[in-house]
């Protein structure tokens, strides 16, 4: 129940059956609220997309392979440019059983580096395409993912800004943000993930 005055004794001397019943329709408010802010979340605009590469890169797999050690894994991945000028870096789609769930997979995000790369950001949660977006963010462009599955519902887009150091680590939390505003982007990893553009890498022994 609402009151106009506004008047805190009010509340306070309104039975508690009735203010049990205010507080639930409340929060039922913010629900439809919350979900209206989701539901209003614009789509990127594709301008471009790009399947994974098939040709190996031996310094790329050096910086996975330190990354997720040494028991055989299942990739796909393209080389971008989110400087905004040459290419610079690399997403990779790791596609093993244990790097999986229902709400996706896990994206690692590599920075060329002498002759090598560093990894700057390893995200979960991850569905392709990946959306190299057109607007910047402390130097880096955004990314942009759709979220879905994991009892998400319904999808929406995200947008994962650059903080100076890092993406994101988690596309469905802060500080991953709802797209609001259509953005031009070029959709990497794109297409169906097909066994002949996933790469396999054996365990070492």
């Amino acid at each position: 129940m609402f009151y106009d005055d506004g008047s805190l004794r009010t509340l306070i001397q309104t039975p508690r059956r009735t203010l049990s019943g205010a507080w639930l329709r409340l929060g039922f408010l913010f629900c439809i609220a919350a979900a209206g802010s989701v539901l209003a979340s614009s789509r990127p605009e594709i301008v471009r997309s790009v399947t994974p590469e098939t040709a190996r890169d031996k310094q790329l797999e050096e910086a996975i392979g330190h990354e997720v050690g040494n028991d055989g894994y299942r990739y796909s991945y393209n080389h971008v440019s989110l400087s905004g000028g040459r290419t610079d870096a690399a997403l990779v789609y790791l596609s093993t059983p244990d790097d999986c769930g229902s709400g996706g997979c896990i994206l690692l995000v590599f920075e060329k580096e002498g002759e090598g790369y560093r990894l700057v950001s390893r995200i979960t949660l991850i569905r392709t395409p990946v959306v190299v977006s057109s607007h910047v963010t402390n130097g880096r462009k955004d990314l942009i993912v759709f979220v879905s599955g994991g009892g998400t519902q319904p999808g929406y887009d995200a947008v994962l800004a650059f903080d100076g150091y890092k993406y994101p680590e988690n596309p469905t939390v802060s500080p991953a943000v709802p797209l609001k505003k259509s953005v031009r982007g070029v959709a990497y990893l794109s297409g169906e993930i097909r066994p002949d553009s996933v790469i396999v890498v054996s365990p070492r022994r």
